[in-house]
């Protein structure tokens, strides 16, 4: 009975920064979800405050977010303001007893991050930080294929083997490597995104799928090439010998498929392309191809897959044409964004673990402040036990 009642509870919300992201996605997920209720909006900016507030039908607005984590009846707060703004709040949130949803970097530094680790392991309020991607569909397929693979690496029958018989095991053999490849457009992107550049703003997405990915290894060095602004590949190396490559480029096109990830283990390759599709191969009885609708109602077509996205792409282009408007954008992938923050919402309920906790949102921010220092230096950087022991305090 217990259960059943913490199932209909609808939990009231509160959004505190209502830029981009909180309009692009944030706002309009928790409107749908009929589990969560929009009771605050937070800004600086009022005229904007007040137009996002009429068109949701919000009664309660403010520029102050203390008035939001005073509300006795607001269970949690989705905080979308920009990095500036993480251990403060936080640590305020933490007092008042209320989950949190942050969206990436957590923190800006290594001490800011030690100070909301701190907050949430002693206050235990539910935490999540925005790597909406981990809950993508595609994702967590893939993921569970892997897993499952894993757990009995089986070598299809098929396969040739020339000298395993002649030699011992190597241990590369048990190595894991991750390939994401980023193809972005430099044209799209607003000028204070180059204040930071994509390392901090756009790569902790990618470096928390890698770990993701690679499991209970661990990191152990890092090492940029390239301009921290936009064009550059990470190398990660793994306490194991695994590696992790993230290539990203500003230089390229979004009539393309921005994201392409790649897991190989064992024989195994599974490919996530563009949260449309996974591809895998070298793991019998899995199918070759699963493929995943976006939930951009501005995608018209009854293709599927890759072919889908490639289809909407070229009837965005004729339309900007039509239009003479470039401001209609090419119709995005599902990445995540609603099944994220309802899983967040059913670990408010205690239903279920929060999709991205503290411990792997503050790896994925120290792994891309490490980035930034070996970009400036030019040389790899080591991720040492002292930064370990930040992240179990």
């Amino acid at each position: 009975m217990e259960e059943q009642k913490k199932k209909l509870k609808v939990l009231q919300v509160g959004v505190v920064g209502c830029g981009a992201m909180a309009q692009g996605q944030h706002i309009p997920n928790i409107m749908k979800n009929p589990g969560l209720k929009l009771k605050w909006l937070c800004d600086v900016n009022k005229k904007q405050l007040d137009e996002i507030a009429k068109q949701y039908g919000v009664l309660h607005t403010t520029t102050n977010y203390s008035e939001v984590l005073n509300d006795p009846e607001i269970d949690f707060v989705v905080l979308a303001t920009t990095h500036s703004l993480r251990g403060k709040f936080i640590s305020e949130a933490a007092e008042k007893k209320k989950g949190v949803y942050v969206e990436k970097p957590m923190g800006s530094n290594s001490k800011e991050i030690g100070e909301i680790l701190q907050s949430v392991r002693k206050s235990g309020i539910p935490f999540c930080v925005g790597h909406n991607r981990r809950s993508s569909p595609a994702v967590k397929d893939a993921f569970a294929i892997l897993q499952k693979y894993k757990a009995n690496p089986k070598i299809p029958s098929w396969r040739l083997d020339r000298n395993s018989w002649l030699r011992p095991k190597l241990l590369e053999e048990n190595h894991c490597q991750v390939l994401i490849r980023v193809n972005d457009d430099i044209l799209t992107w607003k000028p204070w995104s180059f204040e930071d550049g994509m390392l901090l703003n756009e790569m902790a997405h990618f470096i928390d799928l890698a770990n993701l990915f690679m499991g209970e290894r661990e990191p152990i060095n890092i090492y940029v090439i390239g301009s921290s602004r936009m064009d550059f590949t990470i190398l990660i190396g793994y306490n194991d010998g695994s590696v992790a490559t993230l290539a990203h480029s500003g230089c390229g096109t979004l009539d393309y498929p921005k994201e392409l990830i790649e897991i190989t283990y064992k024989g195994a390759m599974i490919a996530i392309d563009h949260s449309m599709e996974v591809r895998v191969a070298g793991i019998e009885g899995e199918p070759f191809r699963r493929t995943y609708p976006s939930p951009d109602p501005r995608v018209k077509t009854n293709k599927k897959g890759i072919e889908a996205f490639y289809e909407s792409a070229l009837q965005t282009i004729q339309e900007r044409i039509k239009q003479k408007n470039n401001e209609i954008f090419i119709g995005f992938p599902n990445k995540g964004h609603y099944e994220h923050l309802d899983q967040f919402a059913q670990c408010v309920r205690g239903l279920s673990p929060s999709p991205c906790d503290s411990l792997s949102g503050a790896k994925a921010t120290m792994m891309v402040l490490k980035a930034i220092e070996s970009s400036k230096i030019g040389l790899p950087v080591r991720i040492s036990p002292d930064d370990y022991q930040i992240l179990s305090l």
